[in-house]
């Protein structure tokens, strides 16, 4: 008989664990076939069947994250147990095919049992060889707990193996877990985990072959700093959880072998001009084939994945992953080629092939109305040069390009529909966005992807108090070269009383200020909680902006996109976009207070000012100056201008666009909206001014939350008649305990 080799061993075991929809067997385990052969110092089999098991909860996990979700709409094809979920009916768990809180406790009891049995002491040469791989089981259960919380909000916190379903912890366990108290439960673990990865680095198992793609081991890991990062950034009860978010993203993302932001995979507009009657007419066609490509299995080879779980190809490679597929459209048929070996026994299949095609009939959910209209409110900037100098830009009325390439449209028997691509990628061509075909089967489904890491970081950056700094994670990037290496000051004279004071500047003439003003900079390096996240002055530091990846055409260099196309985009810029939304979150609210609109329109006015030089002093004014006035005294600087609390909801309002724009559809949406919805009425701290009576802004999460998500079916531009919206999901979504799934009864 043909022996199979570790390397192909994952996917054997990809069925190992048994997926359930019944919740009264939460924590029936089978552990006499997990205990088989288990020594506690070679357990490379038991973890691979751990994996396994996270297998069996991902497609759900991420379908039950999106449908919730402001992105998705039903349609006439949706079936009953899709519709409940879209429509947040509370259907009791295992009578609802894509609801099973047991198939975590899979995963989790699993993980327990290993924790209880690995010998953390074993050693070899003087290497303690499994604690690398105890660290991702550590990590593996934090991750699974996390989704947990998410999906129904308490849970029971369970640590040790279970081994009987009559045990009692369903309902009184040593704790229960919520979203405020998750870190807590956690924190040692995982910091034990990333102690472990810092000292010993991450397992190595090789490649895996699903039998078709082969995956590198490396791709199924999770970083501990993005998981210590997610969990602070989950709690968000203070600042200080935020500088803690912070610094893990950063970490992970300061890492030699961490992606960058790199203008591959995005979308562009391509310029057409035709004369028709004498007259020169100008047209716009979308170009997604970098986007979509995104969306292939051949994206394994960047730097933009970071952590997937496998589908195997067939049944004898281990467990298809196509649920996904089969709801956002699409027709899944599997095929395999088997050979036999001579002196075998029996064959042996040896490839394996998904193939996928849409079918408007099997799409039982879409993109929301609400989604193409985020994507058509964007202000694409299409932006020409000429000797070196802008010479015109075109504001292109259809918005972000990535909408093209997330949902093409595909011509069907029954007309034209849009199909979710992001487990399936096109092979679309440039310009024929309107007739997309030749859609190809996905073997990864992600977990953690750089962008997404990237957008969580502005999030805890922006809510740290660094909106700014949080913007040009968005805009523009963050880059060698645009950061001020250091501060300079000049003097303020006040010849009436012989005083003078420091007035800050930055020496770089490269430095952009649309990157961060002086005031937020010099807060920075005043925080010893932010000092070192200060270092993207170094070379590897060569981002471009997220949201310029679907709403700017630039020309790239090493160092970016060139400063001169954000002078030029002045619909982009912080003081544009943040100010609008200031204002448009006002009138969401129905907030009439005249300083918050005051402040808005502000920040709108002074949009690029500060790309103005407006110091006539030379140098050499200045030390003559100096010298003439060098008795007077000193006095102390003005301190730096506090943050705003205004420009932080605002600036978090636009990341959580960003993240719909980026990462829609990938099982991250609802998770998104619920974690900022928190942040928001954990922060009340707002400054409004004196004459401000209103409710502060930033104590409004739930309605925001119920607002986002009651505007799905809403033909409106994003903030356009913010009164329109489904009155009656928004009352349900008033009442948190509505967020979250039913937990089981017993």
């Amino acid at each position: 008989m043909k022996k199979k080799s570790i390397l192909s061993l994952f996917i054997c075991l990809l069925g190992f664990g048994i997926s359930t929809t019944s919740c009264e067997d939460m924590l029936t385990p089978e552990m006499d076939r997990y205990a088989e052969g288990f020594t506690g110092t070679d357990t490379v089999n038991f973890y691979l069947g751990i994996l396994a098991n996270v297998q069996d909860v991902v497609e759900q996990n991420i379908l039950l994250a999106e449908m919730r979700s402001d992105l998705v709409d039903t349609t006439m094809y949706a079936s009953d147990s899709v519709a409940d979920i879209v429509n947040f009916e509370k259907v009791p768990d295992g009578e609802n095919e894509l609801l099973s809180r047991a198939a975590y406790y899979k995963v989790i009891n699993q993980c327990n049992f290993y924790l209880s049995r690995v010998d953390s002491m074993a050693s070899k040469n003087g290497i303690y060889y499994m604690r690398k791989e105890m660290a991702q089981v550590l990590l593996i259960r934090a991750w699974t707990y996390m989704q947990l919380v998410q999906q129904y909000g308490t849970v029971p916190f369970i640590t040790e193996p279970v081994s009987s379903a009559n045990t009692g912890l369903e309902t009184n366990p040593s704790a229960w877990a919520t979203p405020d108290n998750l870190l807590d439960l956690l924190r040692a673990d995982c910091e034990q985990a990333l102690a472990y990865e810092k000292t010993y680095g991450r397992p190595s198992y090789g490649n895996y072959n699903t039998g078709s793609v082969t995956v590198s081991s490396s791709l199924l890991l999770f970083p501990a700093n993005i998981v210590l990062g997610d969990l602070y950034l989950l709690r968000g009860a203070s600042t200080q959880d935020y500088v803690q978010a912070a610094r893990h993203y950063y970490d992970y993302l300061s890492q030699s072998n961490a992606g960058l932001v790199s203008y591959g995979f995005h979308g562009s507009y391509i310029k057409r001009e035709n004369t028709s009657g004498g007259v020169m007419n100008e047209s716009y066609t979308p170009s997604v084939s970098s986007w979509s490509s995104l969306y292939r299995t051949s994206a394994q080879s960047s730097n933009e994945l970071i952590t997937v779980i496998p589908s195997a190809a067939n049944s004898y490679f281990g467990t298809v992953l196509t649920r996904i597929p089969q709801i956002y459209g699409f027709d899944p048929s599997s095929s395999n080629v088997t050979s036999s070996e001579e002196n075998d026994d029996e064959s042996a299949t040896t490839s394996g092939t998904i193939s996928v095609k849409a079918n408007y009939k099997n799409r039982q959910i879409q993109g929301s109305a609400k989604f193409e209209m985020l994507n058509k409110s964007q202000d694409y900037a299409y932006i020409e040069t000429q000797d070196g100098l802008v010479s015109s830009v075109t504001y292109i009325d259809n918005g972000d390009c990535r909408y093209y390439g997330t949902v093409p449209e595909v011509r069907t028997s029954d007309g034209r529909f849009r199909f979710m691509q992001k487990f399936c990628g096109s092979s679309a061509s440039d310009g024929s966005v309107n007739n997309v075909s030749g859609f190809t089967f996905r073997y990864l489904i992600g977990i953690y992807r750089t962008r997404q890491v990237y957008l969580r970081f502005a999030e805890a950056l922006n809510r740290a108090g660094y909106p700014r700094h949080a913007y040009a994670v968005l805009r523009g990037g963050l880059n060698a070269g645009k950061f001020p290496a250091e501060l300079s000051y000049t003097y303020e004279y006040n010849d009436a009383d012989s005083t003078r004071k420091p007035i800050y500047a930055v020496d770089s003439t490269a430095y952009d200020p649309d990157y961060m003003t002086i005031d937020e900079l010099r807060r920075a390096r005043a925080d010893a909680n932010y000092a070192y996240m200060l270092d993207f002055t170094a070379a590897r530091w060569t981002n471009v902006g997220i949201h310029d990846l679907g709403c700017l055409r630039a020309n790239v260099s090493a160092d970016g996109i060139d400063r001169m196309y954000y002078q030029a985009d002045t619909l982009n810029s912080y003081e544009y976009r943040v100010g609008q939304r200031i204002i448009d979150e006002a009138s969401r609210r129905g907030d009439n207070a005249g300083s918050v609109r005051r402040y808005g329109q502000m920040l709108k006015k002074h949009a690029f000012q500060l790309f103005d030089d407006d110091d006539t002093t030379t140098a050499e004014d200045s030390a003559r100056l100096d010298s003439l006035r060098g008795t007077y005294t000193v006095l102390e600087a003005d301190d730096p201008a506090a943050v705003n609390a205004l420009e932080i909801d605002a600036v978090e309002s636009l990341i959580a666009d960003e993240c719909a724009l980026e990462t829609g559809f990938e099982g991250y949406r609802l998770f998104d909206l619920m974690r900022i919805a928190r942040h928001k009425n954990a922060d009340n701290t707002a400054e409004l001014g004196a004459d401000y009576a209103g409710t502060p802004p930033a104590a409004n999460g739930t309605s925001w939350f119920a607002w986002q998500i009651a505007r799905r079916n809403v033909q409106y531009k994003l903030y356009e008649n913010p009164t329109v919206y489904n009155s009656t999901l928004y009352n349900m979504l008033l009442n948190t305990d509505n967020w979250y799934l039913q937990n089981p009864t017993y």
